[in-house]
């Protein structure tokens, strides 16, 4: 019985609730209509006795029988960008996007990672499904794939809308710094991104670097434009400059004051690269991470920042890890040969690659290595203090101090009955008074450590 009473009466209350409505709204033709409201008209309201409670009663009306999405009509067709000189403009085809992201489209009802989501929207606008346009740019392997959509809007007039457009709103503002910083380029003021080349995995958990890259441009959120390619910095922006971004700002409702005034095209680099992207280091990075157990801590952490990034060639080791020594060298081959270094940047970036190993340095080497690599030390002679406390230095230590550029050349003492010594530094020997003091090494913790200044 009870099924059959509920939905009689849940009907008879909101016919009761629409009949008041209509009269109401016949009562004050100032109120807003509800099919105003859909299209998002705003009319002046009279509000009056009783107003808050008709306002309640109608935004419950809309909320049952409004539509929690709306469809903008915007006609975007033909508003792809003109191909630049020497590029052959085609149709989105599934081939494309899993040629540029060397992977297969697959729409099984099993979660995929971003890169399936990301070319099931491409394949969708290919077939007609939503306002969207998709073209494919071609020039030899070189690919670009451009796709410009209008998604739906959240209706805001029923709380189910409200409620899904906050929360698009606040992911959005949580995903904003998601990719490298600052945007690739400007279009009327529009900022375009470039992603930050990682892929969610929902199997690992993981950030997987990829060989693509994609670009992102979001124009007030009613006109969303994305790119995918394996082409270079300069292809990529003569597709984006192409875009006509003043004719669609032309068509926002309301937008924002800085779009109004700004009509420069303009990229992140004066002179965007040329240089067509080979295969990351980041990737081969992590598949090397995923495969082996018998990285040290160091090897790990230089690992981690060449998967995220953040390293990608020994100008950015250097900083951190300087030569590389101790270093796995599989994991050094990835930043290539180690270039040729002038000979402060040679004991600069030996001196750091030594303090970051796990060999134990006494009190006295490390000091010398912490100068060395902080550039306090840079010349034989602030060595003195070290000399004449007759330290136990290692040869690695012995062999940076000879590439300091001065030598010592002689030593005043006190007036005394003593002559003064002449101290000088080749070759990893010290001779004092004429004797030869390189023969006084031993071996300490696997470390070959000799006696300077030997009595």
């Amino acid at each position: 019985m009870n099924r059959f009473i509920a939905p009689i009466l849940f009907g008879s209350i909101l016919l009761v609730c629409a009949i008041f409505i209509v009269v109401f709204q016949k009562m004050n033709p100032e109120m807003v209509s509800a099919d105003s409201a859909v299209e998002g008209t705003v009319l002046d309201t009279n509000p009056g006795a009783g107003s808050g409670m008709m306002a309640a009663m109608q935004m419950m009306f809309n909320d049952m029988t409004g539509k929690t999405v709306l469809t903008p009509k915007i006609d975007i067709s033909g508003m792809e960008p003109a191909a630049p000189r020497g590029w052959f403009p085609t149709p989105y085809q599934t081939v494309d996007g899993e040629e540029i992201t060397n992977t297969t489209l697959s729409r099984g009802p099993i979660v995929k990672d971003s890169t399936n989501t990301l070319l099931t929207r491409f394949d969708d606008a290919a077939r007609g499904r939503g306002n969207a346009i998709s073209v494919t740019y071609k020039r030899g392997e070189q690919l670009i794939a451009f796709m410009m959509r209008v998604p739906d809007q959240q209706n805001t007039n029923t709380v189910r809308g409200g409620m899904m457009a906050m929360i698009a709103q606040n992911m959005r503002g949580a995903t904003d710094f998601d990719g490298r910083s600052g945007p690739f380029a400007l279009h009327h003021g529009v900022p375009i991104k470039e992603g930050s080349g990682h892929v969610s995995s929902p199997s690992s958990s993981d950030n997987v670097p990829v060989d693509f890259r994609v670009f992102t441009a979001n124009v007030s959120g009613l006109f969303l434009i994305t790119i995918l390619t394996n082409s270079s910095d300069s292809a990529v922006a003569a597709v984006l400059k192409g875009i006509p971004m003043g004719q669609l700002i032309g068509l926002l409702p309301d937008p924002e004051p800085h779009l109004l005034i700004s009509s420069e095209f303009q990229t992140r680099d004066a002179e965007p690269s040329k240089v067509v992207p080979g295969p990351s280091i980041a990737r081969r990075g992590y598949m090397m991470k995923k495969v082996r157990l018998d990285y040290t801590d160091t090897d790990l952490s230089l690992l981690n920042g060449i998967i995220k990034r953040d390293i990608r060639s020994w100008d950015d080791a250097f900083e951190r890890y300087g030569t590389g020594i101790g270093i796995s060298p599989d994991i050094l081959a990835l930043l290539g040969p180690l270039p040729a270094l002038r000979t402060d940047l040679q004991i600069e970036y030996t001196a750091r690659a030594l303090r970051k190993t796990a060999r134990e340095w006494t009190d006295d080497e490390d000091d010398i290595l912490e100068g060395m690599s902080r550039r306090r030390i840079v010349d034989g002679d602030t060595l003195v203090r070290y000399i004449d406390e007759n330290p136990i230095l290692s040869e690695e230590v012995i062999a940076l101090i000879n590439l300091l550029p001065q030598e010592f050349t002689e030593t005043e003492l006190p007036a005394s009955d003593t002559t003064a010594r002449v101290m000088v530094i080749r070759r990893g020997t010290k001779m004092a008074q004429g004797e030869n003091t390189s023969s006084s090494c031993k071996i300490e913790n696997g470390v070959r450590r000799c006696i300077i200044g030997g009595k």
